[in-house]
């Protein structure tokens, strides 16, 4: 065999106690693809089965028992322990031994005659010739060409699970896991565990009848609670004090973090505009889900805007600052399904009054409680005369999740007022918990109507209790809001 011996450097201790461990697949990888100058990096030792040369001499000290008989000696290129199998010409098997380390078994058979010899070694194709007329004594130099890749992995605890290329290929039962049958090339290897840390590294150039014997796993696989937090993108995650990691986009962050046995840890969540949240969880190895829910740091002014400009909203571009031709008044004139919203505002029970025109008198929108990121939020819909998607003159309610489509909620309650593009109307929301309360007021005639109530009560409307205000077109409509005002005083709505 052609061992090339490779330090493990320092594989013991890489995660001090009571410490997530992010870095060690990263390591590992770095460790299994290094370049050739850093190769006694790896975590490995390649061990190549020697080639014999052309030459080279085999001696046989064996002599046969009886004159009728003859040694046969049986050699393997290259030098790798092997079954040998004897049979006749009709295929009946007369002698079956394993090769050694040396990679040779002895046999003593009837002389003068010829055998089939059948040799079989793990991670080789198994080679068959026919020898000479045997004699007094002869040898037979068989060749195995190399088929698969070998993978030996001691150090395992019981019940660690083995995958190739995401396919699960052993269980451990016992502390090693030895595969034999690696297709040559590159592979992803992936130890995985309920209560030890994932340990997956790329393996590269991976050869035919080659092992690649690891260094002990212990050194590297410690006890851990396997975390998945759930949570708004971008929270933080601490425990006891130390951040160990940041929820992703998806909503998710997954932490390993070690630990002997089920200790309390104080695990918190923190996320710039909202409050810090907090909790006593006793940990143990294992998976373990945890939801984490912050509340924003509510707004805790109110807000009017005259729309001299849109300074203050997150405006989208089909949206513009009109002038009324009468009074010289700057409004602004809503276009588009794209959503705008009064940016840097957040507000949990609030209310909402603005005067609002039908241009085309095909409707109006505006949008409640939308979050941070504009994906969630209610919206509602008034349907004019001239509306070509909704039955006219009814109010329309509709949920928006993680950025969809609306989805109406609610049967579409009817607007008992005279909807046209010459009146100007003043809408007023009531946003308390989970209820939203409407009214408009025609003011022209000064008559206000009561729109009614719509309550939450879907599966999700905690992801619906915070969130600033705006507008947007449900369709095609376009329509002029001014004197917008948020007040936190519901006095005047009750």
């Amino acid at each position: 065999m052609v061992v090339e011996s490779l330090s493990p450097n320092s594989l013991v201790a890489l995660t001090p106690n009571r410490r997530a461990i992010f870095s060690l697949s990263l390591l590992s990888l770095c460790f299994l693809t290094a370049a050739p100058e850093t190769l006694a990096q790896r975590e490995y030792t390649v061990i190549k089965p020697r080639a014999r040369s052309t030459n080279e001499t085999v001696t046989i000290t064996r002599k046969a028992s009886q004159p009728t008989k003859g040694v046969l000696q049986v050699v393997l290129d290259p030098v790798i322990p092997g079954k040998v199998v004897i049979t006749n010409a009709k295929g009946r098997v007369l002698e079956e031994s394993e090769a050694g380390e040396d990679g040779q078994a002895t046999f003593e058979l009837r002389r003068g005659q010829s055998y089939i010899i059948k040799a079989s070694s793990p991670g080789f194709v198994s080679a068959e010739r026919k020898s000479p007329i045997l004699k007094a004594a002869t040898s037979v130099r068989l060749q195995l060409k190399g088929q698969y890749a070998k993978l030996s992995l001691p150090g395992l605890p019981k019940g660690a699970q083995i995958l190739i290329d995401g396919a699960r290929r052993a269980t451990a039962d016992q502390s090693s896991v030895f595969l034999d049958n690696l297709e040559p090339g590159q592979h992803t290897l992936l130890v995985r565990h309920p209560e030890y840390n994932d340990y997956q590294v790329n393996l590269s150039g991976l050869g035919a009848g080659i092992e690649y014997q690891f260094y002990p796993l212990s050194a590297i696989l410690v006890k851990v609670a396997k975390l998945t937090i759930l949570g708004p993108p971008g929270a933080r995650i601490l425990i006891d004090g130390a951040v160990q990691g940041i929820i992703k986009p998806d909503g998710v962050v997954r932490i390993d973090y070690e630990l002997e046995k089920a200790s309390e840890f104080t695990i918190s969540a923190e996320l710039l505009g909202y409050h810090t949240w907090s909790k006593v969880e006793t940990l143990s190895p294992g998976p373990r889900a945890i939801t984490v829910k912050l509340d924003p740091v509510e707004t805790s002014t109110g807000f009017t805007d005259f729309f001299n400009n849109l300074s203050l909203w997150n405006a989208p571009p089909s949206w513009k600052i009109v002038t009324d031709p009468h009074n010289k008044n700057k409004k602004l004139e809503v276009k588009g399904e794209q959503l705008g919203v009064i940016s840097g505002k957040t507000y949990r029970d609030f209310g909402v009054s603005f005067k609002l025109w039908l241009n085309d008198a095909r409707g109006a929108t505006w949008a409640v409680r939308v979050d941070k990121e504009g994906r969630n939020y209610y919206l509602f819909h008034l349907a004019g005369p001239n509306s070509t998607t909704r039955d006219p003159s009814r109010l329309y309610s509709f949920l928006v999740r993680d950025g969809g489509a609306p989805e109406e909620v609610s049967t579409p309650i009817p607007v008992l007022v005279d909807l046209n593009q010459k009146n100007s109307y003043t809408i007023e929301i009531l946003v308390e918990g989970h209820e939203i309360r409407q009214w408009i007021t025609d003011d022209r005639l000064g008559d206000k109507t009561d729109l009614g109530i719509w309550t939450d009560t879907t599966p999700t409307k905690e992801k619906f209790l915070y969130g600033s205000f705006g507008f947007r077109a449900l369709s095609d409509e376009v329509f002029i809001v001014d004197d917008l005002t948020i007040t936190l005083d519901l006095k005047q709505f009750k």
